[in-house]
Formats: C-alpha cells, sequence, structure tokens
C-alpha cells in the first residue's frame, strides 16, 4: 500500500471513524515527515517542534543511525515473545544496569509508561505489606484504573471504584507554595507535613511514595536541591520504599541520564521510557538488586520484549554518547532558561521559568503579583505558536493548565533555538497588548 498516494475522502473518513477521548487538541494536520527537530505537513509547512512528541524524541526524528540500526534487526525477526531471549534483549538489560545509578541494576520491560507505573506499584506490593500508596499533588503515572487514581484528579474520573487507595499529600511547589510560605525560609515544611500526613492519616503504614522528580503533566514544577534527599530520608524513616517516574525526565531531557544523578537521590525503583526509544515504544523498570522480584505471571505483556524497539534502545544510548548530547541538553537549556527569564523581567504575562535542561516551562499569570492563572492566554499561545511554525506543549489538557512546555529534541539546532524564541516572544508581546 502507497500511503503517500492517499486521498483526502480516504483520510477524512478515518478521521470520523475515530472515537476519539485521546489527549491533546483537535489538529486537523496530517504529518508527512519529519528529521531533526522538525516535522512537516501533507501541505509542505514545516514545524520546530517543541514536544518531542510527547517528549519521546530526545535524539529527534528518524535518527539515521536509529534507523539504520532498526533496519538491520528487522532482516532477521520482529516479534519475539518474552519467554526467548534475544541479543538486543541482554544486550540491552546490560546496558541500562551500566546506567542504573545506586543499586538499580535489575530491569523489568513494560509495553506502556502508565503499565510500567503499574508495574512498579505491584512490585512494591511484593515487597510490602498493605494496600495504599503516597503521591504528590500534581503528579502524573498514568490512564490505567490504578495510575489514573495516583495521578492529579482528573476531571469526570468514573474509575475511581476500580482504583486502589492512595494518599496525596503537597509537594514543594515553591512558586505556589500550598502553606504560603517562602522557600528557604519554610525549611522545607511540606515534607514535614507530609510525614506528619502520613503518620496520622494514613488508614495503614504506606506501601510507596510514587513521584516524578519534575512534574511533567501537571505543570513542569522542578523542587528545590534538598526536597529531594529529605524525602528519601522521610521514605526510609516510615519503611516505605520511593519509586520515581523519570519517564519524562529520562535519557538526557535533564542534562543527565537521569534525575536522580541531577538531585544525587537514588530511588528504590526508577520507571523508564518514551526518551529511551528513539521513536520506537519501549517502557520498564530499574529496581533495586535486592527487592524481592515478581512472581510468576505478575507483570508480563506480549510485545513488551519487542526486539525492535530494544535495538532503537541501544542505537539511542550510542546516539545520545557519541553525540554528547548530556552537555548539550545542559548547555542549550541553560541559554534557553536564561533569555526566557529576561523576557519574564519585561512582560507581566511570564510568571516563573522552570528547568533543568531541555525540560522547560514557562508559567502564564495574568498578574505577576497575584499569579492570577492565564489560562485562556495559554490556550491562546499554543495556537499562536502553531500559526508561527512552533509547537509548544500545554500542561494538562481540557484548558485546565497554565504552562507552556519548551521539550525540544536535544538536536535542536542554534538557529532553531533562535526561532522558538523569537516566536515565544512575539506571541507574548502580543497577548499583552
Amino acid at each position: 500500500m502507497d500511503f503517500l498516494d492517499a486521498n483526502e475522502s480516504d483520510l477524512e473518513a478515518g478521521r470520523r471513524a475515530l472515537m476519539g477521548g485521546g489527549v491533546g487538541g483537535d489538529l486537523r494536520m496530517v504529518v508527512d515527515h519529519g528529521a531533526g527537530a522538525s516535522l512537516w505537513d501533507k501541505a509542505g509547512h514545516e514545524y520546530i517542534d517543541c514536544t518531542s512528541q510527547a517528549w519521546s524524541l530526545n535524539v529527534g526524528y528518524c535518527h539515521p543511525k536509529v534507523v539504520a540500526a532498526v533496519g538491520e534487526q528487522i532482516k532477521y525477526f520482529t516479534h519475539i515473545r518474552t519467554s526467548f531471549d534475544t541479543v538486543p534483549k541482554l544486550l540491552l538489560a546490560k546496558r541500562l544496569s551500566e546506567l542504573g545509578p545506586g543499586r538499580l541494576k535489575k530491569v523489568s520491560y513494560s509495553l506502556t509508561g502508565s503499565d510500567a507505573n503499574e508495574g512498579a506499584m505491584k512490585l512494591a506490593l511484593r515487597n510490602r505489606p498493605g494496600d495504599l500508596f503516597v503521591t504528590l499533588w500534581d503528579g502524573y503515572h498514568g490512564r490505567t484504573l490504578s495510575t489514573l487514581n495516583a495521578s492529579w484528579p482528573h476531571p469526570d474520573n468514573r474509575f475511581k471504584a476500580w482504583s486502589g487507595p492512595v494518599l496525596r499529600v503537597p509537594q514543594a511547589y515553591c512558586y505556589r507554595c500550598p502553606f504560603e510560605m517562602s522557600y528557604p525560609e519554610c525549611r522545607l515544611f511540606c515534607v514535614r507535613f507530609a510525614k506528619r500526613t502520613i503518620q496520622k492519616a494514613a488508614s495503614e503504614p504506606p506501601v510507596a511514595l510514587m513521584m516524578e522528580p519534575i512534574q511533567g503533566n501537571g505543570g513542569m514544577i522542578d523542587f528545590p536541591a534538598d526536597y529531594y534527599p529529605a524525602v528519601r530520608a522521610m521514605c526510609d524513616e516510615l519503611d516505605m520504599l520511593l519509586i520515581w517516574d523519570e519517564i519524562q525526565t529520562g535519557f538526557g531531557r535533564v542534562g543527565d541520564w537521569f534525575a536522580a544523578n541531577v538531585y544525587k537521590t537514588v530511588p528504590d525503583i526508577l520507571i523508564i521510557g518514551k526518551g529511551l526509544g528513539g521513536g520506537f515504544p519501549i517502557f520498564g523498570m530499574l529496581l533495586r538488586d535486592d527487592l524481592a522480584p515478581f512472581h510468576p505471571g505478575d507483570h508480563s505483556f506480549t510485545f513488551a520484549h519487542f526486539p525492535v524497539s530494544m535495538t532503537a534502545a541501544l542505537a539511542t544510548i550510542e546516539v545520545i554518547e557519541k553525540e554528547g548530547l548530556l552537555e548539550r541538553s545542559r548547555r542549550l537549556g541553560a541559554e534557553i532558561t536564561r533569555r526566557l527569564n529576561a523576557m519574564k523581567a519585561k512582560y507581566e504575562l511570564i510568571g516563573d521559568v522552570r528547568g533543568p535542561g531541555l525540560m522547560i516551562g514557562v508559567e502564564l499569570v495574568r498578574s505577576q503579583k497575584t499569579k492570577e492563572p492565564a489560562f485562556e492566554e495559554t490556550h491562546r499561545f499554543i495556537a499562536e505558536g502553531l500559526k508561527r511554525g512552533v509547537i509548544f506543549g500545554e500542561a494538562k489538557y481540557s484548558k485546565l493548565g497554565n504552562v507552556v512546555k519548551i521539550k525540544p529534541p536535544l538536536v535542536i539546532s542554534e538557529a532553531q533555538v533562535e526561532r522558538v524564541l523569537t516566536v515565544f516572544e512575539e506571541i507574548v508581546r502580543e497577548i499583552s497588548r
């Protein structure tokens, strides 16, 4: 079948056949091809993609080394079920165990980020008594029945009865401190409050605390450097496992292999995915090597050991290393946030600029003094960016967020960075009028 010759009536019929209900805007754009940090639609328009397609293309669209590795591998086989070993599976497990911080030396594979997080919950249940999990306000961990309830409260959540018990505690969202305190004078009151809440309000000793080191879907919220070891110490004191969801932060996005390296804090379970596959689906977790493993059948999926994706992952890791993308992420991220902070001094619309690396969030407000969220303005910002050839991300969905995301492929060029910043300021200036 020649997809390039598909006619518009067939495409429209397919569009009508889709049920809907997915996340994201109703973009009437049919993608034609992508390369590096850009994609082109069927009409030939180019867009600089500051979403990396859901933060997944850390090495860019169709990186030649990834494509070549996959093309060579599929000459031998495509699907092999989990009962059999393959060279890509074993080499990737070896490589991931080498990259894993601290004692995170065991590897488990999954199909999606949601079931990887759910797998971490299962493993925690195998290693601790009880059923209760602790999560942070504004955290996001997926859309399966269990992970949906562990994430920030979704509107119209019809599925709560099929989820396990979760206790949510405030996070160190310093720009909007839930206790109306200021850092560092607060001395991390949020951690002390979380500990007290768990001790006083939890129905039973929790199994684990599950968190993103930087909250992506909830608003690109990063925390003070000393928050991370404080949370680690709290979990140790309360005999809770610490699970880090690094699906978005891993493999160069924050300027290192993992945020655990950036913040010098090692969890007991670390969730991986998205940027690992170079555009191919692969997820899983790195586990502390002394944890009790799954029982047979606990967590197995037909395509979880997909050798095509594992070959792509091996090539992606090699590209990140050989092209110096960790350093590039740090350098370009620092330059972008410096320029955005300079804009913040000029425009009332920009309330806060957050990083690190190329995991950048800009919170838009109607007043820097009152911090009133600029929800409608943010939604308009995304639409204006698309008109100008830049795809910006938006925190949360259904206009529930007020944060613009800038998370391009790590291979984005300096000229493209300049164009993104020019467009960003153009839109801020226009909306500010």
